[in-house]
């Protein structure tokens, strides 16, 4: 997600900026971690920081494991320069609308194709980029490989979380059904690589993007985020952790050109929502996220789509624990999610509907005695979504957290390291609230560097800001969890954290025979779809090769080339 430019510093106060940066970074000395590595972790197997990061590689996992067509599921390697990829889509749109007549008769559940609203009977939004998803293929115990643009993303969520895990469930919106029409499925029962106490549960759901909150523009579904119901091993309680997650795309270049036009966006549905900037409060329909200040409208909107879904999910933790109340609950999410997670925790703590504080008219009763007074949120990487008098109501009353605003620094110099022991004491303490932003000073999506709103939460730098950092240009790698968890896994130096994380590797490391001057043909496509199977088989994982041939078979048909390219 990007940051709005609605001005442009003048070299003056470029040069006051870098003045001041330079004087007030002295604070962030290398940490101390010899406390943090014996403090009370409070029931959680690592640090609560990098915990949390995982979960959200959860959410992306899940995400990726959704998507039928993992080899291409942006139509990247149909974009030879020619129009191939625009063709392609165009039939796939075509495609979706006969599908979605046969599903919708047909009643599908999780085994069917979500995505494009034609697919399912809903609203459809036919200038979307029409990514393709099956929900019943998600498999927490397993690793996930995904072909984003020309590289190879590969999650890898530690066995401490995963092999706890004992059930599954996926919320989403019945097919041929208004919006408020809500299925939750327990997925069939598959080979589990568990522990033999396993009983946490994951809950994931459904949500839509593309849509700015104007009319005229419905959203894509797709998976947007995860609840975690997290048993203590002690059986003395339960956690629950609301994780959202951040935008995926193939091209961002293309992605975010396309999203900017704020009447008529197009393509990839995350990034319509992540430029829907214009601020909405409460004298305009903003009023179920915050009768105070006003929130960005993409987010907010795309919120709406999703708070039902999430509460079914709270709902069903409600019954699988005979009305249990958690001791603590956690939101999480990194970029678009943790904007996301600020919007929600927002809605509870500030809005008309589920607010405020968790009394709203709309709170289902199961939930009304819930913690929400005592809600800690954990965001990575998050952008502005929200103006100063949200974002400090929301930060300092919310979340009785210290509020960072400046007119001229961008750095924080009271921000805490990773291994301040206060971090791990607030997040373990069950009777108060707490809001945390961690970030890495260099990323380009959460600057103060230009003006646009407010941060929630206290800050986290997990690496030292400097005096240079006002001069360089914006550093994407700044704003990917690999690094941040990287430079949190080093600097913290904790042996109970797990060193796996995800790994982004070159589409020749994992299918060598790759040609990219022959992509998009069937002969790639082959190869892409071959070496997803071999990785499965290499590391001995359950993956579903049978519906994945399907599947293939199906975009092979629908991509139909010759010896000329796409016809």
């Amino acid at each position: 997600m990007k940051t709005r430019f609605n001005s442009k510093l003048s070299a003056s106060i470029l040069l006051l900026l870098c003045i001041v940066t330079s004087c007030s970074t002295q604070w962030y000395t290398v940490a101390d971690t010899s406390e943090v590595k014996t403090q009370d972790l409070g029931n959680f197997p690592y640090h609560p920081l990098v915990y949390h990061l995982d979960l959200t590689n959860l959410i992306y996992q899940s995400y990726g494991q959704s998507l039928a067509w993992p080899f291409d599921p942006y139509y990247e390697e149909s974009d030879n320069g020619k129009g191939n990829r625009a063709r392609f889509m165009q039939k796939i749109h075509a495609w979706a609308a006969i599908k979605g007549a046969e599903q919708v008769k047909m009643g599908t559940g999780l085994d069917g194709f979500r995505g494009p609203g034609v697919l399912n009977g809903f609203e459809d939004n036919p200038t979307h980029d029409p990514i393709i998803y099956r929900y019943g293929q998600i498999y927490p115990w397993s690793s996930d490989i995904t072909n984003t643009n020309g590289s190879w993303t590969e999650y890898l969520v530690p066995k401490e979380i995963t092999s706890r895990i004992k059930d599954v469930y996926v919320c989403y919106r019945k097919v041929g059904q208004p919006a408020d029409s809500i299925a939750i499925e327990k997925l069939k029962t598959k080979p589990i690589p568990q522990d033999l106490d396993a009983n946490d549960v994951l809950l994931v759901f459904e949500g839509g993007t593309g849509d700015k909150g104007i009319q005229g523009q419905p959203p894509s579904q797709s998976l947007m985020g995860l609840v975690l119901m997290r048993n203590y091993p002690d059986g003395t309680g339960f956690d629950v952790h609301i994780a959202f997650r951040g935008s995926r795309s193939g091209s961002g270049g293309r992605a975010l050109l396309q999203a900017l036009n704020e009447n008529n966006p197009k393509g990839n549905p995350d990034w319509i929502t992540d430029m829907g900037y214009d601020l909405i409060g409460p004298e305009n329909g903003g009023g179920h996220i915050t009768e105070i200040g006003a929130v960005s409208r993409g987010m907010a909107t795309c919120m709406a789509s999703i708070t039902p879904n999430l509460m079914e999910c709270l709902k069903t933790v409600s019954k699988i624990t005979n009305n249990g109340i958690p001791k603590r609950i956690f939101v999480t999410g990194h970029s678009l999610g943790a904007g996301l997670g600020e919007i929600f925790v927002s809605s509870i703590l500030l809005g008309n509907k589920y607010g405020p504080e968790g009394n709203g008219n709309d709170m289902p009763d199961e939930l009304r005695q819930w913690p929400w007074k005592q809600l800690k949120l954990i965001t990575f990487s998050a952008p502005r979504v929200g103006d100063a008098t949200w974002a400090e109501k929301l930060t300092k009353e919310g979340l009785s957290s210290e509020f960072f605003s400046t007119a001229i620094n961008p750095y924080d110099k009271n921000a805490l390291k990773p291994a301040d022991p206060k971090i791990i004491s607030l997040l373990i303490d069950p009777k108060r609230p707490s809001g945390f932003r961690v970030l890495i000073p260099t990323d380009p999506v959460t600057t103060e560097k230009i003006a646009g709103g407010k941060h929630v939460g206290k800050t986290v730098y997990v690496s030292k800001p400097s005096f240079p950092d006002a001069f360089k240009p914006p550093n994407p790698k700044a704003h990917q969890p690999p690094e941040i968890r990287r430079l949190l896994f080093t600097g913290l130096n904790d042996p109970r954290i797990p060193g796996t994380s995800w790994e982004t590797w070159k589409i020749t490391d994992i299918t060598p025979d790759y040609k990219r001057s022959n992509k998009g043909t069937p002969e790639e496509y082959l190869k892409l779809a071959a070496s997803i199977q071999k990785y499965y088989r290499n590391r001995d994982l359950y993956y579903d090769y049978s519906g994945f041939q399907s599947d293939f078979n199906v975009f092979m048909k629908l991509y139909d080339l010759d010896s000329k390219g796409l016809k």
